[in-house]
């Protein structure tokens, strides 16, 4: 399960994080109904029905905070509100999604939960740090959840 979890998490995180492999920068589209920039506070916020895609990731908030630093580059990125995020079969969902670029981890904060398939994880927190794959389901206000199904044997034996 926790495979599935990390799997899920960096396809979240290739919102965010640039691979060095891949040389072409491929857009990130946000949507939302209202935006409102400082420079010189260097934050851009979005509100109302935010949508963010890139490739065939998307992930939907009620606001998005992008926190820029001196150079315009992305420092920090907060989602708050109903996020939610899909890619592929992998989904989840939370009251607030905070990805930290300097420290290169995700935290999933409120009712957190990630989805593939029919497998789950659930807490209060979820903290993913994308550089060592070191994942961190934390329940404050209640116990930690899997829920996990067994791959069906009768499939893998059919394929043999």
């Amino acid at each position: 399960m926790l495979k599935v979890f990390i799997a899920l998490l960096i396809a979240f995180s290739i919102t965010y994080a640039q691979t060095k492999e891949n040389t072409e920068k491929k857009p990130i589209v946000i949507e939302a109904d209202t935006l409102d920039y400082d420079k010189q506070k260097q934050i851009a916020v979005y509100k109302g029905n935010v949508v963010v895609k890139k490739d065939d990731f998307v992930m939907y908030s009620d606001v998005l905070k992008l926190y820029l630093d001196e150079n315009g580059d992305i420092k920090k990125i907060v989602a708050v509100g109903n996020v939610r995020f899909k890619k592929d079969n992998r989904s989840g969902k939370s009251q607030e999604a905070v990805y930290y670029k300097d420290k290169n981890y995700i935290v999933l904060k409120g009712k957190a939960m990630v989805k593939q398939d029919n497998n789950i994880i659930e807490g209060d927190e979820i903290i993913y740090y994308l550089d060592t794959e070191k994942a961190e389901v934390v329940g404050k206000n209640k116990r930690v959840r899997t829920i996990f199904f067994p791959e069906d044997t009768k499939k893998e034996e059919k394929k043999d």
